[in-house]
């Protein structure tokens, strides 16, 4: 199963965690993925229960024995701190940017023409036509802990077996 995530600003210092679960294998249980949801994030809001108030379940002592960052196994926590640790949004109107920040331009640029494409209508780069969006197989991504000493081919291994054992490798295979 692989996960797609987008953390969407609603405020200047919120987002909300919009996720999409994408099984190769069997069906996804959606009482199953419900019932683990809850476990971390409150309805009605979907307000994680680790937070910002709570410095993300951090603890020193987890974190000298079991896990890199003292927050617990679920990586869903890790994202929302590396997304919401940030801080509220910054005037960037009083920004001196240098020689050295060329990419962070180049990338705002892209985002406002992408923007005045989409608002005049057109299509922006990476937005697929609906043919090509269904021509595509899925993510490319592995979600595990590499062994230290096969940590090289670990990425190529997992993909190759997520990919055998996928639904449409069958399909494909018949083109």
């Amino acid at each position: 199963m692989t996960l797609s995530q987008w953390h969407v600003p609603i405020d200047d210092q919120s987002c909300y965690w919009y996720a999409i679960f994408t099984s190769f294998g069997a069906p996804v249980d959606k009482a199953e993925m419900r019932r683990q949801r809850l476990e971390l994030y409150t309805l009605p809001d979907y307000r994680s229960r680790k937070n910002r108030a709570n410095h993300y379940g951090y603890d020193p002592a987890e974190q000298r024995t079991r896990t890199y960052t003292g927050m617990g196994s679920d990586i869903n926590v890790h994202d929302q701190w590396a997304v919401e640790s940030q801080g509220a949004i910054h005037d960037r109107t009083r920004e001196n940017l240098g020689f050295s920040d060329r990419g962070i331009v180049a990338y705002r640029r892209l985002l406002l023409e992408a923007m005045t494409k989409s608002a005049a209508g057109e299509r922006p780069l990476m937005v697929l036509d609906p043919a090509a969006a269904a021509r595509l197989t899925g993510p490319a991504t592995v979600d595990g802990i590499a062994p230290a000493a096969q940590w090289q081919d670990y990425w190529r291994d997992a993909d190759g077996r997520r990919r055998r054992n996928a639904p449409w490798a069958e399909a494909g295979a018949a083109e």
